[in-house]
Protein backbone atom coordinates (compact mmCIF):
# COMPACT_ATOMS: atom_id res chain seq x y z
CA UNK A 1 0.00 0.00 0.00
CA UNK A 2 2.93 2.22 0.54
CA UNK A 3 3.84 2.11 -3.23
CA UNK A 4 -0.07 3.93 -4.29
CA UNK A 5 0.55 6.51 -1.40
CA UNK A 6 0.57 9.41 -3.80
CA UNK A 7 3.42 11.99 -2.88
CA UNK A 8 2.43 15.40 -2.21
CA UNK A 9 1.65 18.21 -4.33
CA UNK A 10 4.06 20.37 -4.75
CA UNK A 11 6.55 17.54 -6.08
CA UNK A 12 5.16 17.94 -9.45
CA UNK A 13 5.30 21.81 -8.74
CA UNK A 14 8.51 21.38 -7.68
CA UNK A 15 9.70 19.26 -10.99
CA UNK A 16 8.06 21.81 -13.40
CA UNK A 17 10.13 24.82 -11.86
CA UNK A 18 13.48 22.53 -12.22
CA UNK A 19 12.43 21.80 -15.88
CA UNK A 20 11.35 25.00 -17.10
CA UNK A 21 14.14 27.07 -15.86
CA UNK A 22 16.95 25.33 -17.68
CA UNK A 23 14.25 24.83 -20.40
CA UNK A 24 13.03 28.45 -21.17
CA UNK A 25 16.96 29.54 -20.66
CA UNK A 26 17.36 26.95 -23.71
CA UNK A 27 14.12 28.51 -25.26
CA UNK A 28 16.04 31.99 -24.93
CA UNK A 29 18.98 30.83 -26.96
CA UNK A 30 16.75 29.18 -29.79
CA UNK A 31 15.21 32.97 -30.23
CA UNK A 32 18.65 34.75 -30.22
CA UNK A 33 19.57 32.73 -33.02
CA UNK A 34 16.61 33.01 -35.12
CA UNK A 35 17.01 36.68 -34.44
CA UNK A 36 20.04 37.02 -36.65
CA UNK A 37 18.37 35.87 -39.53
CA UNK A 38 16.01 39.04 -39.45
CA UNK A 39 13.43 37.81 -37.49
CA UNK A 40 11.38 39.75 -34.61
CA UNK A 41 12.38 38.97 -31.03
CA UNK A 42 9.69 39.17 -29.28
CA UNK A 43 7.56 36.96 -32.39
CA UNK A 44 10.40 34.60 -32.27
CA UNK A 45 9.87 34.32 -28.44
CA UNK A 46 6.27 34.18 -27.90
CA UNK A 47 6.19 31.47 -30.60
CA UNK A 48 9.02 29.62 -29.07
CA UNK A 49 7.15 29.33 -25.72
CA UNK A 50 3.91 28.87 -27.01
CA UNK A 51 4.99 25.78 -28.60
CA UNK A 52 6.92 24.49 -26.30
CA UNK A 53 3.43 24.92 -23.67
CA UNK A 54 1.59 23.08 -26.41
CA UNK A 55 4.15 20.27 -26.81
CA UNK A 56 4.43 19.54 -23.20
CA UNK A 57 0.50 19.64 -22.41
CA UNK A 58 0.78 17.01 -25.09
CA UNK A 59 3.42 15.03 -23.50
CA UNK A 60 1.58 15.40 -20.39
CA UNK A 61 -1.40 13.60 -22.02
CA UNK A 62 0.47 11.50 -23.20
CA UNK A 63 1.14 10.78 -19.02
CA UNK A 64 5.10 11.03 -19.78
CA UNK A 65 7.21 13.24 -17.74
CA UNK A 66 8.82 15.06 -20.65
CA UNK A 67 8.71 18.27 -21.92
CA UNK A 68 8.86 19.38 -25.74
CA UNK A 69 10.45 22.06 -26.74
CA UNK A 70 11.97 23.51 -30.25
CA UNK A 71 15.63 21.85 -30.55
CA UNK A 72 18.79 23.94 -30.20
CA UNK A 73 21.12 21.27 -32.43
CA UNK A 74 18.66 21.57 -35.35
CA UNK A 75 17.96 25.95 -35.12
CA UNK A 76 21.98 26.49 -35.41
CA UNK A 77 22.48 24.04 -37.94
CA UNK A 78 19.70 26.01 -39.82
CA UNK A 79 20.70 29.43 -38.85
CA UNK A 80 24.17 29.10 -39.42
CA UNK A 81 24.68 26.67 -42.51
CA UNK A 82 21.19 27.17 -44.28
CA UNK A 83 19.92 30.59 -43.63
CA UNK A 84 23.10 32.70 -43.11
CA UNK A 85 25.61 30.46 -45.40
CA UNK A 86 23.56 29.60 -48.31
CA UNK A 87 21.10 32.58 -48.13
CA UNK A 88 17.73 30.67 -47.75
CA UNK A 89 15.14 33.31 -46.47
CA UNK A 90 13.87 32.59 -42.63
CA UNK A 91 10.29 32.42 -44.09
CA UNK A 92 11.19 28.96 -46.74
CA UNK A 93 12.97 27.14 -44.16
CA UNK A 94 9.72 27.63 -42.20
CA UNK A 95 7.98 26.38 -44.74
CA UNK A 96 10.00 23.67 -45.24
CA UNK A 97 10.20 22.80 -41.58
CA UNK A 98 5.97 22.49 -41.97
CA UNK A 99 6.09 20.42 -44.70
CA UNK A 100 8.72 18.17 -43.38
CA UNK A 101 6.54 17.72 -40.16
CA UNK A 102 3.61 16.94 -42.18
CA UNK A 103 5.03 14.30 -43.65
CA UNK A 104 6.17 12.85 -40.56
CA UNK A 105 3.21 13.09 -39.09
CA UNK A 106 1.46 11.59 -41.61
CA UNK A 107 3.52 8.88 -41.28
CA UNK A 108 3.65 7.94 -38.12
CA UNK A 109 -0.12 8.44 -37.64
CA UNK A 110 -0.41 5.98 -40.54
CA UNK A 111 1.60 3.34 -38.43
CA UNK A 112 -0.45 3.61 -36.01
CA UNK A 113 -3.20 1.75 -37.76
CA UNK A 114 -1.07 -0.93 -38.45
CA UNK A 115 -0.50 -3.12 -34.98
CA UNK A 116 2.97 -4.56 -36.69
CA UNK A 117 4.28 -1.64 -37.49
CA UNK A 118 4.01 -0.85 -33.64
CA UNK A 119 6.67 -3.65 -32.91
CA UNK A 120 8.84 -1.74 -35.43
CA UNK A 121 11.43 0.07 -32.94
CA UNK A 122 12.72 -3.16 -31.59
CA UNK A 123 14.03 -4.03 -34.75
CA UNK A 124 15.11 -0.66 -35.96
CA UNK A 125 17.52 -0.27 -33.52
CA UNK A 126 19.88 -2.68 -31.40
CA UNK A 127 19.31 -3.29 -27.64
CA UNK A 128 23.04 -2.03 -26.90
CA UNK A 129 21.95 1.42 -28.49
CA UNK A 130 18.63 1.65 -26.48
CA UNK A 131 20.43 0.99 -23.40
CA UNK A 132 23.65 3.23 -23.88
CA UNK A 133 21.30 6.15 -24.94
CA UNK A 134 20.33 7.21 -22.08
CA UNK A 135 24.03 7.31 -20.20
CA UNK A 136 24.82 9.48 -23.60
CA UNK A 137 22.54 11.88 -23.38
CA UNK A 138 23.58 12.35 -20.03
CA UNK A 139 27.39 12.82 -21.08
CA UNK A 140 26.06 15.14 -23.33
CA UNK A 141 23.88 17.31 -20.97
CA UNK A 142 27.21 17.36 -18.06
CA UNK A 143 29.39 18.47 -21.07
CA UNK A 144 27.28 21.20 -21.94
CA UNK A 145 27.14 22.47 -18.76
CA UNK A 146 30.70 22.05 -18.01
CA UNK A 147 31.20 24.35 -21.31
CA UNK A 148 28.91 26.96 -20.40
CA UNK A 149 29.94 26.90 -17.02
CA UNK A 150 33.81 27.48 -18.53
CA UNK A 151 34.76 24.79 -17.06
CA UNK A 152 35.68 23.10 -20.24
CA UNK A 153 37.44 25.18 -22.83
CA UNK A 154 38.55 25.10 -26.41
CA UNK A 155 42.94 24.55 -26.23
CA UNK A 156 45.54 25.79 -28.28
CA UNK A 157 47.30 23.01 -28.18
CA UNK A 158 44.53 20.07 -27.70
CA UNK A 159 41.38 19.62 -28.17
CA UNK A 160 40.21 21.05 -24.19
CA UNK A 161 41.61 22.39 -21.43
CA UNK A 162 40.52 23.70 -17.83
CA UNK A 163 39.46 26.64 -16.86
CA UNK A 164 40.68 28.90 -14.42
CA UNK A 165 38.97 30.35 -11.14
CA UNK A 166 40.21 33.89 -12.49
CA UNK A 167 36.75 33.52 -14.25
CA UNK A 168 34.11 34.40 -12.07
CA UNK A 169 31.93 32.47 -14.10
CA UNK A 170 34.00 29.19 -13.62
CA UNK A 171 34.36 29.33 -9.74
CA UNK A 172 30.50 29.76 -9.35
CA UNK A 173 29.59 27.54 -11.81
CA UNK A 174 32.14 24.77 -9.55
CA UNK A 175 30.44 26.19 -6.08
CA UNK A 176 27.16 25.43 -7.39
CA UNK A 177 28.65 21.73 -8.59
CA UNK A 178 30.13 21.24 -5.60
CA UNK A 179 27.10 22.03 -3.74
CA UNK A 180 25.50 19.50 -6.26
CA UNK A 181 27.21 16.66 -5.32
CA UNK A 182 27.26 17.48 -1.53
CA UNK A 183 23.61 17.34 -1.34
CA UNK A 184 23.46 14.29 -3.96
CA UNK A 185 25.54 12.26 -1.99
CA UNK A 186 22.70 13.35 1.09
CA UNK A 187 20.37 11.60 -0.95
CA UNK A 188 18.26 14.57 -1.77
CA UNK A 189 16.11 14.97 -4.22
CA UNK A 190 15.86 18.20 -4.67
CA UNK A 191 19.20 18.89 -4.82
CA UNK A 192 19.48 20.10 -8.60
CA UNK A 193 17.16 23.02 -7.66
CA UNK A 194 19.05 23.92 -4.26
CA UNK A 195 21.91 24.31 -6.48
CA UNK A 196 20.49 26.26 -8.32
CA UNK A 197 19.27 28.93 -6.05
CA UNK A 198 22.84 28.26 -4.08
CA UNK A 199 24.26 29.58 -7.46
CA UNK A 200 21.65 32.23 -8.36
CA UNK A 201 22.19 34.08 -5.24
CA UNK A 202 25.91 33.93 -5.15
CA UNK A 203 25.58 35.20 -8.65
CA UNK A 204 23.20 38.19 -7.60
CA UNK A 205 25.16 39.27 -4.64
CA UNK A 206 27.99 39.12 -6.97
CA UNK A 207 26.24 41.40 -9.20
CA UNK A 208 26.90 39.46 -12.40
CA UNK A 209 22.63 39.67 -13.10
CA UNK A 210 19.70 41.95 -11.73
CA UNK A 211 16.11 42.52 -11.62
CA UNK A 212 14.95 44.14 -14.35
CA UNK A 213 13.32 47.57 -14.07
CA UNK A 214 10.56 46.22 -15.98
CA UNK A 215 10.49 42.52 -15.31
CA UNK A 216 7.42 41.48 -17.74
CA UNK A 217 6.61 41.60 -21.12
CA UNK A 218 3.37 41.28 -23.09
CA UNK A 219 3.61 38.75 -24.90
CA UNK A 220 2.98 40.37 -28.84
CA UNK A 221 5.14 39.69 -32.50
CA UNK A 222 3.28 36.72 -33.52
CA UNK A 223 1.39 38.82 -36.18
CA UNK A 224 4.97 39.36 -37.72
CA UNK A 225 6.07 35.68 -37.70
CA UNK A 226 2.75 33.52 -37.46
CA UNK A 227 2.28 32.43 -40.86
CA UNK A 228 5.24 34.08 -42.41
CA UNK A 229 6.07 30.72 -44.15
CA UNK A 230 3.47 32.10 -46.80
CA UNK A 231 5.73 35.24 -48.17
CA UNK A 232 8.40 33.49 -49.25
CA UNK A 233 11.09 35.51 -50.54
CA UNK A 234 14.14 34.93 -52.40
CA UNK A 235 13.35 30.98 -53.30
CA UNK A 236 14.12 31.57 -56.86
CA UNK A 237 17.64 32.25 -56.61
CA UNK A 238 18.28 28.35 -54.54
CA UNK A 239 18.94 25.78 -56.58
CA UNK A 240 16.17 22.44 -56.59
CA UNK A 241 18.88 20.12 -54.79
CA UNK A 242 19.38 22.58 -51.91
CA UNK A 243 15.74 22.30 -51.49
CA UNK A 244 15.93 18.53 -51.79
CA UNK A 245 18.91 18.28 -49.70
CA UNK A 246 17.23 20.49 -46.82
CA UNK A 247 14.16 18.16 -47.10
CA UNK A 248 15.69 15.21 -46.55
CA UNK A 249 17.43 16.26 -44.33
CA UNK A 250 14.59 17.71 -42.14
CA UNK A 251 12.43 14.29 -42.42
CA UNK A 252 15.06 12.51 -40.95
CA UNK A 253 16.15 15.24 -38.37
CA UNK A 254 12.54 14.89 -37.14
CA UNK A 255 12.16 11.01 -37.53
CA UNK A 256 15.32 10.12 -36.14
CA UNK A 257 16.35 12.57 -33.36
CA UNK A 258 11.81 12.79 -32.03
CA UNK A 259 12.71 9.10 -31.84
CA UNK A 260 16.14 8.97 -29.63
CA UNK A 261 15.07 12.11 -27.57
CA UNK A 262 11.66 10.63 -26.66
CA UNK A 263 13.94 6.91 -26.10
CA UNK A 264 16.25 8.58 -23.72
CA UNK A 265 13.94 10.38 -20.94
CA UNK A 266 11.07 7.52 -21.41
CA UNK A 267 11.51 4.14 -23.28
CA UNK A 268 7.74 3.14 -23.25
CA UNK A 269 7.03 5.42 -25.29
CA UNK A 270 9.01 5.10 -27.97
CA UNK A 271 6.25 2.63 -29.65
CA UNK A 272 3.32 4.93 -29.15
CA UNK A 273 1.82 8.25 -29.97
CA UNK A 274 4.19 10.87 -28.50
CA UNK A 275 6.50 10.07 -31.26
CA UNK A 276 3.10 11.61 -33.93
CA UNK A 277 2.30 14.39 -31.33
CA UNK A 278 5.78 15.69 -31.91
CA UNK A 279 5.49 16.03 -35.46
CA UNK A 280 2.24 17.69 -35.06
CA UNK A 281 3.40 20.57 -32.67
CA UNK A 282 6.43 20.74 -34.91
CA UNK A 283 4.14 21.69 -37.81
CA UNK A 284 1.86 23.94 -35.52
CA UNK A 285 5.48 25.32 -34.12
CA UNK A 286 6.47 26.35 -37.37
CA UNK A 287 3.49 28.08 -38.45
CA UNK A 288 3.42 30.07 -35.30
CA UNK A 289 7.38 31.36 -36.81
CA UNK A 290 9.72 28.33 -34.46
CA UNK A 291 11.92 25.45 -35.36
CA UNK A 292 10.67 21.65 -35.07
CA UNK A 293 10.69 20.53 -31.54
CA UNK A 294 11.78 17.84 -29.81
CA UNK A 295 12.06 15.66 -26.40
CA UNK A 296 13.76 18.10 -24.22
CA UNK A 297 16.50 16.82 -22.48
CA UNK A 298 16.17 19.35 -19.47
CA UNK A 299 13.32 16.77 -18.60
CA UNK A 300 16.21 14.76 -16.81
CA UNK A 301 15.86 17.25 -13.98
CA UNK A 302 12.10 16.86 -13.36
CA UNK A 303 12.26 13.53 -13.55
CA UNK A 304 14.94 13.27 -10.93
CA UNK A 305 12.76 15.12 -8.48
CA UNK A 306 9.97 12.94 -9.01
CA UNK A 307 5.91 13.17 -8.93
CA UNK A 308 3.05 11.02 -8.24
CA UNK A 309 2.40 11.20 -11.33
CA UNK A 310 4.39 11.66 -14.43
CA UNK A 311 1.46 13.94 -16.18
CA UNK A 312 1.33 16.49 -13.07
CA UNK A 313 5.28 17.37 -14.15
CA UNK A 314 4.54 17.91 -17.39
CA UNK A 315 1.43 20.28 -16.38
CA UNK A 316 3.40 22.47 -14.00
CA UNK A 317 6.17 22.36 -16.46
CA UNK A 318 3.69 23.98 -18.75
CA UNK A 319 2.36 26.52 -16.12
CA UNK A 320 5.69 27.36 -15.30
CA UNK A 321 6.63 28.30 -19.16
CA UNK A 322 3.39 30.47 -19.33
CA UNK A 323 4.47 32.18 -16.64
CA UNK A 324 7.77 32.82 -18.10
CA UNK A 325 6.40 33.85 -21.05
CA UNK A 326 5.17 37.16 -19.40
CA UNK A 327 9.05 37.64 -17.61
CA UNK A 328 11.32 37.29 -20.58
CA UNK A 329 13.16 40.00 -19.75
CA UNK A 330 13.97 38.61 -15.78
CA UNK A 331 14.47 35.14 -17.64
CA UNK A 332 16.98 37.01 -20.27
CA UNK A 333 18.94 38.86 -17.26
CA UNK A 334 19.22 35.36 -15.63
CA UNK A 335 20.26 33.69 -18.53
CA UNK A 336 22.83 35.90 -19.24
CA UNK A 337 25.38 34.27 -16.67
CA UNK A 338 25.19 30.74 -17.56
CA UNK A 339 26.78 29.72 -14.55
CA UNK A 340 23.07 29.83 -12.99
CA UNK A 341 21.90 26.84 -15.01
CA UNK A 342 24.96 24.27 -14.73
CA UNK A 343 23.81 22.77 -11.59
CA UNK A 344 20.85 22.33 -13.19
CA UNK A 345 22.47 20.97 -16.53
CA UNK A 346 24.98 18.82 -14.29
CA UNK A 347 22.31 16.72 -12.22
CA UNK A 348 19.97 16.13 -15.18
CA UNK A 349 22.75 14.57 -16.83
CA UNK A 350 23.92 12.77 -13.78
CA UNK A 351 20.67 11.34 -13.39
CA UNK A 352 20.93 10.16 -16.58
CA UNK A 353 23.95 8.05 -16.08
CA UNK A 354 22.60 6.52 -13.05
CA UNK A 355 19.84 5.45 -14.74
CA UNK A 356 21.75 3.64 -17.13
CA UNK A 357 21.62 0.25 -17.60
CA UNK A 358 25.22 -2.43 -18.76
CA UNK A 359 26.22 -1.04 -21.61
CA UNK A 360 29.51 -2.06 -22.60
CA UNK A 361 28.82 -6.10 -23.03
CA UNK A 362 28.13 -8.47 -26.16
CA UNK A 363 30.61 -8.77 -28.90
CA UNK A 364 33.21 -6.01 -30.64
CA UNK A 365 30.23 -4.54 -32.61
CA UNK A 366 27.86 -3.99 -29.87
CA UNK A 367 30.66 -2.55 -27.54
CA UNK A 368 31.92 0.01 -30.34
CA UNK A 369 28.32 1.25 -31.33
CA UNK A 370 27.64 2.28 -27.84
CA UNK A 371 31.62 3.59 -27.71
CA UNK A 372 30.54 5.70 -30.90
CA UNK A 373 27.65 7.05 -29.15
CA UNK A 374 28.65 8.15 -25.89
CA UNK A 375 31.87 9.73 -28.06
CA UNK A 376 29.95 11.52 -30.59
CA UNK A 377 26.86 12.97 -28.58
CA UNK A 378 28.69 14.91 -26.06
CA UNK A 379 31.12 16.51 -28.88
CA UNK A 380 28.01 17.36 -30.87
CA UNK A 381 25.13 17.70 -28.88
CA UNK A 382 23.11 16.12 -32.03
CA UNK A 383 21.29 13.46 -31.23
CA UNK A 384 20.52 12.74 -34.31
CA UNK A 385 24.29 12.39 -35.40
CA UNK A 386 25.27 10.39 -32.91
CA UNK A 387 22.73 8.29 -33.15
CA UNK A 388 23.60 7.68 -37.11
CA UNK A 389 27.16 6.73 -36.60
CA UNK A 390 26.44 4.37 -34.06
CA UNK A 391 24.06 2.35 -36.35
CA UNK A 392 26.07 2.43 -39.26
CA UNK A 393 28.74 1.05 -37.01
CA UNK A 394 26.92 -1.50 -35.66
CA UNK A 395 25.61 -2.93 -38.93
CA UNK A 396 28.72 -2.75 -40.84
CA UNK A 397 30.66 -4.46 -38.01
CA UNK A 398 28.11 -7.15 -37.45
CA UNK A 399 27.88 -8.19 -41.40
CA UNK A 400 31.53 -7.91 -41.62
CA UNK A 401 31.87 -10.50 -38.97
CA UNK A 402 29.10 -12.74 -40.01
CA UNK A 403 26.26 -12.02 -37.92
CA UNK A 404 23.95 -11.57 -40.71
CA UNK A 405 20.83 -12.80 -38.55
CA UNK A 406 21.75 -10.70 -35.80
CA UNK A 407 20.99 -7.55 -38.61
CA UNK A 408 17.21 -7.17 -39.37
CA UNK A 409 16.23 -6.19 -42.79
CA UNK A 410 14.73 -2.59 -41.05
CA UNK A 411 17.56 -1.67 -39.33
CA UNK A 412 19.72 -2.04 -42.36
CA UNK A 413 17.22 0.31 -44.22
CA UNK A 414 18.05 2.84 -40.91
CA UNK A 415 21.44 2.74 -41.62
CA UNK A 416 21.47 3.69 -45.20
CA UNK A 417 18.37 6.48 -44.27
CA UNK A 418 21.37 7.44 -41.63
CA UNK A 419 23.97 7.64 -44.52
CA UNK A 420 21.61 9.90 -46.20
CA UNK A 421 21.16 12.16 -43.34
CA UNK A 422 24.79 12.51 -43.24
CA UNK A 423 25.42 13.27 -46.86
CA UNK A 424 22.74 15.55 -47.38
CA UNK A 425 22.30 17.02 -44.11
CA UNK A 426 26.15 18.12 -43.78
CA UNK A 427 28.29 17.18 -46.44
CA UNK A 428 26.35 17.88 -49.90
CA UNK A 429 24.71 21.00 -47.77
CA UNK A 430 28.49 22.79 -47.10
Amino acid sequence: MDKLKPQRWHDGLFAGVMTALPLAASLLVVTNLLVMTGMPFTGVYTASFVTAIIGTILMGRCRLAVAAAPGLALTSWLVYIVILARGVSWQMVLFMGAAASLVSFLLLAGALRFPWLQQLPEKLMPPCLRRALRGAVGLMLIALGLFEGRLLMGAPTGLLQLGGFSDPMAYLSFTGILVLFGLMAMKKRWAPGAAFLVTAVLAFIGGFWVLPDAPFLQPEGLDRTGLQLIFMTGWQTISPACYFDLSVFLLLFLLVSGAGSLTALAPEAAKRKPLCLLSLVSFIGCLLGTMPVMAAPESAVGQAVGSSRPQRMAYWTAAVLALLLVAEPVMASLASFAAVMVPVLVGAGIVMLRRMGPVFQGDFAEQAAAGVLFLLLPLTQDIAAGLGASVIAYVCLKLLAGCDDEVPRPMRVLAVCFALYFFFGFWSMI
